[in-house]
C-alpha cells in the first residue's frame, strides 16, 4: 500500500470509514469525523446549514413527525495535495455517503 503522500488523485465513491462517527460541536451543529479509507487522511465534516434543534426547510421532509435520515456526501478533504491533482484541491478525490441523524419530532 503507498504512503499517505504517494496515493494519486481520483474522485471516486468509496464505503465509508469503520471509523466514521459524528458529534455536536460546542455550538451545536453536526460535524462528522473519520479516517478516509483510501489515503488514511483525517477528514471533518462540519454541517453548519443543520442548526441545532432544526430541520432545515429546503429539505423535502421539512418539519414532517415521519422524517427520515438523509444521506450527504463527506470528502477526503486530508490537507495533502495529491499526485495527479490539477487543481490542488485538499484530499485524495474520495468520497463517502454519511447519514445525517434526524431528531424526532416532540
Amino acid at each position: 500500500m503507498p504512503g499517505h503522500d504517494d496515493v494519486p488523485y481520483k474522485e471516486h465513491k468509496v464505503d465509508p470509514p469503520n471509523d466514521l462517527d459524528w458529534h455536536r460541536d460546542d455550538a451545536g451543529f453536526l460535524v462528522f469525523t473519520g479516517t478516509c479509507p483510501v489515503c488514511q487522511g483525517w477528514t471533518e465534516l462540519p454541517l453548519i446549514d443543520i442548526a441545532p434543534g432544526t430541520i432545515p426547510k429546503a429539505w423535502p421532509w421539512g418539519k414532517k413527525e415521519d422524517a427520515t435520515a438523509r444521506e450527504r456526501r463527506m470528502d477526503c478533504e486530508c490537507p495533502i495535495t495529491h499526485p495527479q491533482n490539477a487543481d490542488e484541491l485538499p484530499g485524495c478525490g474520495a468520497w463517502w455517503p454519511v447519514t445525517v441523524p434526524v431528531r424526532k419530532a416532540s
